[in-house]
């Protein structure tokens, strides 16, 4: 009998329908055109995380006072067991003070790009601004392993009123 692989993990984003990339698209298109927090214009990344706490909190932060807006959906990308195992981490105290910084400088971009150059592996783990304790996932579309994750739309997200 064939041994029993221990289960995926599944991270979460929200995300949108426009007309360059569905909710579920995993190719990092959006990051590469406008850059992030841990990636330059023209690198292509996934911005996930590891609840779907976070990531309200994550992208209440990027949309401001437009909570009513529409067109968000909570996707979730499973990862198989080994490549969850093969991940990196970024710890917040291994980076400069300036990590937090708002806009974002060039010290947590010049990390994120060189891992994803690297191709080592393809998840970082890094800290969120946010919540300093709470991680967020970058995922390397160019990695080769990339296509054995499996994002899928879970259901339309509606940010509560309160949150305003």
């Amino acid at each position: 009998m064939p041994a029993k692989s221990a289960a995926p993990t599944t991270v979460w984003r929200i995300a949108k329908h426009t007309k360059d990339f569905r909710a579920e698209d995993l190719s990092g298109g959006g990051a590469a055109a406008v850059g992030g927090r841990w990636n330059a214009v023209g690198h292509p990344v996934v911005y996930a995380g590891t609840s779907i706490a976070l990531c309200t909190l994550e992208t209440l932060a990027h949309i401001g006072d437009d909570i009513a807006c529409r067109n968000r959906f909570l996707v979730g990308i499973e990862i198989p067991h080994k490549l969850w195992e093969a991940r990196q981490v970024v710890a917040p105290d291994s980076l400069p003070k300036t990590w937090v910084a708002e806009p974002p400088g060039m010290d947590t971009v010049n990390v994120g790009n060189t891992w994803l150059k690297s191709c080592d592996s393809l998840l970082l783990l890094v800290p969120s601004v946010i919540v300093h304790e709470e991680f967020n996932v970058l995922i390397n579309p160019k990695h080769k392993d990339a296509d054995k994750i499996k994002a899928q739309v879970h259901r339309p997200f509606i940010y509560d009123p309160r949150l305003a």
